[in-house]
């Protein structure tokens, strides 16, 4: 859009854009890793005067006529903050366009006691990890798709014993089981 005259902005929640995309090691576009794809693109995002990029924001509302309600937490990452810096700005954006790109989802496994620490969503075991902070020893994954099979390689991969996958499946198709038994493979 940027390229085409627009204004843009482009707002993430996170203080790194890429979302779940930066977890993936196994990922890549045009060549490059997943990672290095989201810097060189961020990059060029940020050298265009017509792209403000604001991170650490939060979409909070969408009214009508493309009114957008933003959030830029602007001192709450930091240890010291400088005095009379404001924590938050509040953004009104009102817009011509939206695109809203929310990603998805991860559906927990509902049984009882399962909102107890350690027990969580095997992609969120896995970002953690993934970023450097492992607080596990020994992880069971459960799982309705193949995710739960690369979440389980890289809870291995930062040393967490995985003493089992289940997964939950009824039907599993020919790729899906293909690509379970490489993953089993790997874990030993």
């Amino acid at each position: 859009a940027a390229a085409r005259g627009a204004r843009v902005i482009l707002c993430d929640e996170r203080a790194h854009s890429g979302g779940s995309l930066l977890a993936d090691d196994r990922a890549r576009i045009d060549g490059q890793t997943s990672a290095e794809w989201v810097d060189g693109t961020m990059a060029q995002l940020r050298a265009n005067p017509r792209v403000r990029v604001l991170q650490r924001t939060t979409a909070f509302g969408y009214f009508p006529h493309n009114l957008m309600g933003l959030s830029e937490r602007l001192t709450d990452h930091l240890a010291a903050p400088p005095p009379g810096l404001a924590r938050e700005r509040l953004w009104q954006v009102r817009a011509r366009e939206v695109i809203l790109a929310t990603g998805a989802i991860e559906q927990p496994l509902v049984f009882p006691g399962n909102d107890r620490p350690g027990i969580m969503l095997s992609h969120a075991a896995a970002t953690y990890v993934s970023n450097g902070a492992n607080p596990f020893r020994t992880a069971v994954v459960v799982t309705v798709d193949n995710q739960g099979y690369r979440d389980a390689i890289r809870l291995h991969n930062a040393g967490v014993n995985v003493a089992a996958i289940v997964d939950i499946r009824k039907k599993v198709s020919k790729s899906s089981k293909k690509s379970s038994r490489k993953a089993v493979e790997k874990l030993g």
